[in-house]
């Protein structure tokens, strides 16, 4: 799934592919279930947060964008 991104973010897609262990672990199987599990506990973490983004905010969609424009400007500049 892919959320809110800039032309950088797309781009740095390949490279994160590559550089990411758990893309070559075999069977593919294997592989496919670990990111799957990943990616569901990550989500369990943050369920609030979006609720509340969508309770607050007049357009949920502008918000959360420009949260993870912000969000990513900052990790830029560390």
């Amino acid at each position: 799934m892919l959320g809110p991104s800039t032309l950088r973010d797309t781009i740095g897609l390949a490279g994160d592919y590559f550089l990411t262990p758990v893309n070559y672990v075999e069977p593919w199987e294997l592989s496919l279930g670990i990111k799957t599990y990943d990616t569901i506990n990550s989500l369990s973490f943050h369920l609030g947060d979006y609720e509340a983004i969508k309770a607050a905010a007049v357009d949920p969609y502008v918000a959360i964008r420009n949260a993870y424009i912000q969000n990513r400007e900052k990790k830029i500049q560390e």
